[in-house]
């Protein structure tokens, strides 16, 4: 029997423990096969390190999905998708996974923090973006994000009630169907994420631990889709994938803060995936 992959096509820095390199190993320790289309590839990550080298994959994406279409017993089942970068990237990707028709299909569209679009993207790059999200099933914008893509201005600390007439206005637009989760969400004193569930916000959320982690939102894409490749419910998978980050986060913050740069400690979140994997295939944990 064939067994389904994750296809992950996100930026690889050759140092950390972030973007593909921490998606391959969350898919590993849930036992599910992967293939990986590198966006872009980094000798670091973009911040701490100084310039990072980098190269552009373009060619070998087209000759890596070339090579994979005539693979009988490569199928995919579902896929994640970072940062890009570049319009001609995300257009071969919206192409691409058109034609896979993936059950479940992540999008995390990066494109700024803080209120504020990041540097160097080309002039059409929003756009592009945008008709990528229309064949997610998942999208995991933060708060700008989703501001960038609906058009509807939000604040930092955006209310419910502005976040679902931004998220209904996004699925208008983009004439999507897609499940929206929000981000990097401050509620109570905590930490999380809201989604529509039945017409109405709800918020999965952890304690909020001061500082700057690198990868969080990688993290929380790979975990949510290694749990609903095991059926569970999208409520249930969300809070798992959000008490995963926190798992990764608190063990990072006990490291110098020079070090955060290097990706989240992913050693307790891996050790859950793994006990959860084990007992849902019933084998010995």
């Amino acid at each position: 029997m064939i067994k389904p992959s994750v296809l992950i096509a996100e930026d690889f820095s050759a140092v950390g423990r972030l973007s593909a390199t921490a998606a391959i190993a969350v898919f590993s320790a849930f036992g599910i096969q992967t293939a990986t289309l590198p966006t872009e590839l980094l000798s670091t990550q973009t911040e701490g390190f100084g310039n990072p080298t980098t190269q552009s994959t373009d060619d070998f994406m087209t000759c890596a999905t070339g090579h994979w279409n005539g693979l009988d017993d490569l199928q995919f089942k579902s896929g994640i998708v970072g940062y890009i970068g570049k319009s001609s990237t995300a257009n071969f990707l919206r192409d691409y996974l058109s034609g896979l028709d993936l059950p479940e299909l992540l999008i995390d569209p990066v494109l700024g923090d803080q209120g504020h679009m990041y540097d160097g993207f080309e002039a059409d790059y929003l756009d592009t973006i945008k008709r990528l999200a229309a064949i997610a099933t998942i999208m995991t914008p933060n708060i700008t994000e989703l501001e960038l893509l609906s058009g509807q201005p939000l604040k930092a600390n955006a209310s419910d009630e502005a976040i679902h007439q931004a998220v209904t206005t996004f699925r208008q637009t983009s004439k999507a169907s897609t499940r929206v989760i929000v981000t990097g969400v401050h509620r109570d004193g905590g930490i999380g994420c809201v989604y529509m569930s039945d017409g109405h916000l709800k918020w999965a959320g952890s304690p909020l631990i001061q500082g700057h982690f690198y990868g969080t939102g990688d993290l929380f894409s790979a975990l949510l889709i290694g749990y609903l490749n095991f059926q569970l419910d999208f409520d249930t998978a969300v809070q798992k994938a959000v008490i995963g980050v926190y798992d990764a986060v608190s063990l990072t913050s006990h490291a110098p803060k020079n070090q955060r740069k290097f990706g989240l400690n992913l050693t307790r979140s891996l050790y859950n995936i793994a006990k959860f994997t084990l007992g849902q295939t019933g084998e010995e944990v």
